[in-house]
């Protein structure tokens, strides 16, 4: 692993003491190279889990006074309501069949169902967007939290065990879905404000609907680019994900390749290397 090749060099570059066995001069530098990647570790992840909780927070008030002001139109007008109840008692009274206006609205139109229901789901994506933050959060004083009781050696192996947990449960993937989660309420958010509009004027919906599909576009090319350039510096969570999703699949393909006679299985690989995508990631968090 890289943190283990670092604690080797550590240990060529530092002065022998006599008073200290190499299994303490080991776990000493460990110790100081872990303390170092835990402050990077908790910068990032700490920082955009604050990122995360403010945008979610400023976003849901936003989310929830449209729903306010939609929200009374999915109810039956009062004054259609009325009108058709006089209409009735009417007719009851004089036994004639009258002919009144029809009701405008006593059922809400199906275009304003549709736009609401899209912010609401805008909302419940957002807030729980919120919840993960805050999990993370405590997901992280967890990590931090390796305790001041112990040998240095016991501390550096309990370290070393939620290092390697992060490794093996995809932490830094599974980071990645909070800010995804807020786009995609941003995104459904911007939809049901182009559905509602159209039923007010078509001008400033089509407006909106251009917008929004504008930003959509930039958005899926930014993630292409770094899907196909690992230099490039517009990287999304939408980027990460692909990425691991193209990692799992190319590796069960691997699988299916080896049970396949050699001649085809060279003209595959080589297909596949064509197609090969390599993603930094974190670096802290990468092995060899």
């Amino acid at each position: 692993m890289r943190r283990l090749s670092a604690v080797v060099q550590g240990l060529k570059q530092q002065p022998q003491s006599e008073s200290l066995d190499k299994k303490t001069a080991f776990w000493t530098v460990y110790g100081k190279l872990a303390d170092e990647f835990d402050k990077q570790f908790q910068h990032k992840y700490g920082n955009d889990l604050d990122t995360s909780l403010i945008f979610a927070g400023l976003f849901s008030a936003v989310s929830s006074s449209f729903i306010i002001q939609i929200q009374p139109e999915l109810q039956p007008d009062p004054n259609a309501v009325t009108q058709a109840l006089l209409l009735v008692l009417v007719q009851n009274m004089t036994g004639a069949a009258i002919m009144g206006p029809t009701p405008e609205r006593l059922v809400a139109p199906t275009i304003i169902v549709v736009a609401q229901s899209l912010l609401y789901f805008s909302l419940f994506s957002t807030l729980m967007a919120g919840l993960l933050a805050v999990l993370g959060k405590q997901w992280l004083l967890h990590y931090d939290s390796v305790g001041e009781r112990g040998t240095i050696e016991e501390r550096g192996i309990e370290r070393q065990r939620k290092f390697d947990g992060l490794l093996r449960w995809k932490f830094d993937l599974v980071m990645q879905i909070f800010p995804l989660l807020l786009q995609h309420s941003l995104l459904l958010f911007a939809t049901a404000l182009s559905i509602y509009l159209w039923t007010i004027h078509h001008a400033i919906a089509a407006i909106v609907l251009g917008l929004t599909s504008i930003g959509v576009i930039l958005y899926i090319l930014m993630s292409v680019s770094a899907l196909t350039s690992p230099d490039s510096p517009f990287q999304t969570p939408l980027t990460i994900l692909l990425a691991a999703l193209i990692k799992v699949q190319k590796s069960l393909a691997a699988r299916i390749i080896g049970s396949i006679p050699a001649p085809i299985t060279d003209s595959l690989r080589e297909f596949w290397g064509r197609l090969e995508i390599s993603y930094p990631g974190y670096p802290a968090l990468s092995t060899d």
